[in-house]
């Protein structure tokens, strides 16, 4: 990819290390979007909804895991799950009428995402199967695959925009940018907890895989089960 077309790519870079699972970003992504409240049940972890859903693009993932030399006990691993915007999306391949990338990285669903417009693979029986991260969902009242859509209208006119998630992150967590901006952000953060964070590591998919959403994690990424 050209150097040109890197400037324009928006990259979220999101810091777990600096995550307190307060969920803003949930609250500000359904307000923006106007999703409709889901009724859910307590199922043992303040985790709740257990993951994304037709009405929920975003759900801060709660894991347990054994403390560290710094940590004794059990501690808290946070993981802001949504759709990682995929340079190479597989759901377009399944669904090519109805999802889309823009120049920007956005990978956007629009009303051909629907169970009648898929081309099935082998093995797959709805769109969420051919996503490698089990992202897309099917919104039961519209009977369209729905999901994170990166807040692509808050960029239009304004290439620094900030995504209704960021804008309510009251630790500043999350960020978005350029390319190149976000990778040298990732990379500065992962240096400067490697030495109290030794299995901490930047998250996202590189070269024909990568993604537009980078992590840093501060345990192993199987600790979050992924």
């Amino acid at each position: 990819m050209s150097q040109a077309a890197l400037a324009l790519e928006r990259v979220m870079f999101i810091d777990t290390s600096k995550c307190i699972g307060c969920k803003a970003c949930q609250v500000a992504c359904k307000q923006w979007h106007q999703l409709p409240a889901e009724t859910t049940e307590f199922s043992g972890s303040y985790q709740n909804p257990p993951n994304v859903t037709g009405n929920n693009y975003t759900v801060v993932k709660f894991t347990e895991a054994a403390g560290d030399g710094m940590t004794s006990g059990l501690k808290w691993l946070f993981f802001k799950e949504m759709c990682r915007h995929c340079f190479r999306p597989k759901c377009a391949r399944v669904c090519p009428t109805g999802v889309s990338r823009s120049q920007e990285g956005f990978v956007t669903f629009n009303s051909n995402a629907n169970p009648a417009n898929l081309k099935l693979r082998r093995g797959m029986t709805t769109l969420t199967d051919a996503c490698p991260y089990g992202i897309p969902q099917l919104n039961e009242v519209t009977q369209t695959y729905t999901k994170c859509d990166f807040c692509y209208d808050r960029f239009i006119g304004n290439p620094n925009a900030k995504t209704a998630c960021e804008a309510a992150c009251p630790v500043n967590a999350i960020k978005t940018g350029s390319y190149a901006d976000m990778n040298t952000l990732a990379r500065a953060r992962f240096r400067a907890i490697r030495r109290t964070c030794p299995t901490a590591k930047v998250y996202g998919g590189k070269g024909s895989g990568r993604t537009n959403v980078l992590y840093l994690l501060t345990d192993t990424p199987a600790a979050y089960g992924l």
